[in-house]
């Protein structure tokens, strides 16, 4: 203990004084009396005594004196030397995900850094970086807390030795947490704590997805890999499951060569109410199950309800059309009236009134075949348009061959603006003769002649134009299903991490306590025992 203000000790030249203050004043002169007796026991009836000097009254009293002196002197504590500032450099990564008795590496990290932060004095400032993933930073009561540090995620991009040299000093402790997964050396600067993640693990490291939507068809092409725990070339037994939002749960038994990609394809009828599809590798021993599952959300499918609309003297082809389109989507056909809710129009000739003031189609999904879009269009007879061509790029037209269709009559001027994937070769000009209406979330498909004028209904083409044709009008934006982002390479093998010895941290600075209102508190307490003794 040291007093800042000795000088106030001299103070304590008056506990003298205070000791012949309490001294009982003597009698002046000496009574002799025949009625001593009388007396004392009139005073003891009085419960009084006779005055005299108390020495624990006296004590009582110095020592709140001498509380009070040594309070104004100011005594302190003196700082001991050590470092104010603490700086963690807390992995992150994905391998920290990795899991021992149902506990994964981060929360033991995490339970390591709350239990030394209670020890720690309050003057020293703490700073906590999430090193992997994303970089965070949590300074003070933030830090202590360990708030919003995430869960591991993403490959560890930091590179821990430098930043542990970087942020060391005279008054800074930098404090490593981590697994050594993905490191070539551990930090020399510093104390250390290592978590151990050693172990097998089974990843999968991407999903592609073909998605014929609308349609039921799902095809998922997996990317799986695996390590044995033992870090040996030795083949792994994994099953890949896919379950959930599939009419057929799909397990597959296969063996993986330590750290050898295998791609396995896989065929799908997705559940028309949409949902998760789950897809998970497993293997016996695996330690890190944050990388072997994906999860897709796939969006429910529509109801394919199609209607048929056609003139009076055309023919059942655009009956037969519906029904054979509803047969490839797994549909059904329905009438086309007021109240019915439908998800495709067929038109076969006639007038339908899809133009809207401003002359273009209005967003609705229709398939028509010859037919007037609004009053104002001016139909032209068009006998045998040859020669004919399509395009081989348009997703309504590719792969189909288009070589035998034969039309006997079309109209001139009924189609819209849209993009040509059927026209009249003629000279260096090409005469659309079938156009596609890009609306975005739907779209919709014009040919200018009938079924009944040409020989289109009897192509082998015909059923796969038409089911091109409904899958075209649901648009693309529909189609997009998030595939999650797998683990990086870096983080999968938990066979050979980085070694070393664990460092403790060092005794921190203590800083200079004040002892003054120790003093004063017991002084006072001094004082208040003395008015209870006589």
């Amino acid at each position: 203990m040291t007093l800042a203000s000795p000088q106030f000790l001299w103070a304590l030249l008056v506990l003298p004084l205070l000791w012949w203050l309490s001294q009982p004043p003597k009698p002046h002169r000496e009574v002799l009396t025949p009625h001593m007796q009388q007396w004392q026991l009139a005073m003891r009836a009085l419960r009084r005594r006779p005055p005299r000097g108390s020495w624990l009254r006296f004590v009582l009293l110095a020592m709140a004196t001498i509380g009070a002196t040594i309070a104004a002197s100011q005594p302190f504590v003196e700082r001991q030397p050590g470092p104010t500032r603490l700086v963690v450099l807390l992995d992150v990564s994905a391998s920290m995900a990795a899991e021992s008795g149902g506990v994964s590496a981060f929360e033991q990290a995490k339970q390591k850094l709350l239990a030394q932060f209670a020890q720690l004095p309050e003057h020293v400032e703490v700073t906590v970086l999430r090193c992997g993933g994303e970089l965070r930073r949590r300074h003070g009561s933030a830090a202590r807390a360990l708030q919003d540090l995430g869960e591991p995620a993403g490959a560890l991009h930091a590179d821990l030795s430098g930043l542990a040299r970087q942020a060391a000093d005279e008054d800074c402790v930098v404090w490593t947490l981590t697994d050594g997964q993905g490191m070539q050396q551990l930090p020399s600067v510093g104390a250390l704590t290592r978590l151990d993640t050693r172990g097998g693990n089974a990843a999968i490291d991407a999903v592609r997805i073909v998605d014929a939507w609308p349609l039921k068809a799902l095809q998922l092409e997996v990317d799986m890999v695996a390590y044995p725990a033992d870090g040996s070339d030795d083949r792994v037994s994994v099953e890949l499951q896919v379950l959930g939002a599939t009419t057929n749960e799909q397990r597959y038994s296969c063996w993986l060569r330590s750290g050898v990609m295998l791609t396995r394809t896989v065929e799908l009828q997705r559940d028309k109410l949409g949902g998760e599809l789950v897809i998970q590798l497993i293997m016996a021993g695996d330690r890190l199950p944050a990388d072997h599952r994906f999860v897709l959300t796939l969006p429910p499918l529509p109801a394919p309800r199609i209607a048929a609309l056609a003139e009076s003297d055309a023919s059942n082809f655009a009956g037969v059309a519906a029904a054979t389109l509803a047969e490839e989507v797994g549909g059904e056909v329905v009438a086309n009236t007021s109240d019915a809710s439908v998800g495709m129009l067929l038109v076969d000739g006639g007038l339908v009134p899809l133009l809207g003031d401003d002359g273009r189609v209005v967003k609705r999904r229709a398939l028509t075949f010859g037919t007037r879009l609004a009053d104002s269009v001016d139909a032209e007879v068009w006998r045998s348009p040859s020669p004919l061509d399509w395009s081989r790029s348009s997703p309504l037209t590719v792969g189909l061959d288009l070589s035998e269709l034969r039309i006997d009559r079309a109209w001139r001027g009924i189609l819209p603006a849209g993009e040509p994937f059927l026209w009249q070769q003629d000279g260096d000009q090409r005469v659309p003769l079938g156009v596609l209406v890009d609306g975005g979330a739907t779209a919709s498909m014009h040919l200018a002649f009938r079924l009944q004028d040409s020989n289109l209904p009897l192509l082998a083409a015909f059923p796969q134009l038409l089911r091109r044709a409904f899958v075209r009008s649901y648009g693309e934006a529909a189609t997009s299903i998030v595939s999650p982002t797998g683990a990086p390479a870096s983080e999968r093998n938990l066979s050979a991490p980085a070694v070393g010895e664990d460092r403790a941290l060092p005794e921190f600075a203590v800083a200079e306590q004040g002892l003054a209102q120790w003093f004063v508190l017991a002084g006072l307490l001094a004082l208040a025992l003395r008015a209870f003794v006589r």
